[in-house]
């Protein structure tokens, strides 16, 4: 008897540790999910351009992934469409992403599809939530009900967010039914400097300060030698004048005075493990966007 007791006390631990602790991403076999909201932000057009730029890196050349567009929650204002920047940095639609804004139930199925064959293989699917977890709660659910072992989503779906706007903007439901169902990573918010102990610390994960309100570095994204930065950052910068053509008028957003935010691309930037020569927008774009 005492054997058994410690026999489950010892899996429930490992279980536990297993869904605590900080998993590696494995490019052989894992799935990378990257779900943005576009709305009513436009910080998430800069985040799908920097996305590209890293997925093109040799470093990255053999992440899989899958890329949602539309992934908002309960918030207010404007979804900005940017189909055409999707196709250029995922691939065809409904192969390497899918729009979640027209299509919410197709592209559920679509989601819980990859994540099941890639989890069917002993691999793991991370999700990047550039936007709120409504759509991840959906495709969860729609998973575990066709039959996904419970435990296998806890420990090899990994949730990762820093933004807490976009976990208030989330249907508390299905923020809390993300938290129980998967692994759930909180990392510092990506619009503070890196090692911030004030605002935007959420805890034990410091990420880089993925913005700057310098207008130099939109200007030598558009000029640079590697041809699909210029393309993506280009592309990111019609579609934001399309929606704004008189400018962007917040003054909190640093795209304001033609500067870049990509803080949503910290997630990525964590899953991966990436380094940089510098925890900041210079060192990314010295990485991946101007050479």
């Amino acid at each position: 008897m005492y054997k058994t007791v410690f026999t489950t006390l010892l899996f429930t631990l490992s279980a536990v540790f297993c869904a605590t602790a900080r998993p590696t991403f494995d490019a052989d076999r894992d799935l990378l999910i990257a779900q943005y909201d576009s709305k009513p932000d436009p910080d998430d057009l800069h985040a799908q351009a920097a996305a590209g730029c890293m997925l093109r890196h040799p470093d990255w050349k053999n992440v899989k992934v899958f890329a949602v567009a539309g992934a908002y929650g309960i918030q207010k204002g404007n979804y900005m469409d940017s189909s055409a920047l999707f196709t250029m940095v995922f691939g065809e639609k409904n192969k390497g992403w899918t729009d979640a804004h027209n299509e919410r139930d197709a592209s559920v199925e679509r989601i819980k599809k990859r994540a099941e064959a890639v989890l069917n293989k002993g691999g793991k699917v991370w999700v990047a939530e550039a936007g709120q977890s409504n759509i991840t709660a959906d495709w969860v659910k729609v998973l575990i009900d066709d039959g996904m072992n419970e435990a296998i989503v806890k420990t090899r779906v990994i949730v990762v967010q820093h933004s807490k706007w976009n976990e208030d903007q989330t249907d508390a439901a299905d923020l809390a039914y993300v938290k129980q169902k998967t692994t759930y990573f909180a990392l510092d918010d990506g619009n503070a400097p890196f090692g911030e102990t004030g605002w935007g610390d959420r805890g034990d994960y410091s990420t880089p300060e993925f913005r700057n309100k310098s207008t130099e570095y939109m200007q030598s994204a558009k000029r640079s030698a590697n041809p699909k930065a210029s393309a993506y950052w280009t592309e990111a910068e019609r579609i934001i004048d399309h929606y704004y053509p008189e400018g962007f008028p917040h003054e909190w957003s640093f795209i304001k005075p033609g500067g870049v935010d990509f803080s949503d691309t910290v997630e990525i930037w964590w899953i991966l493990q990436d380094t940089l020569e510098s925890n900041d927008t210079a060192g990314f774009w010295k990485k991946y966007v101007i050479q």
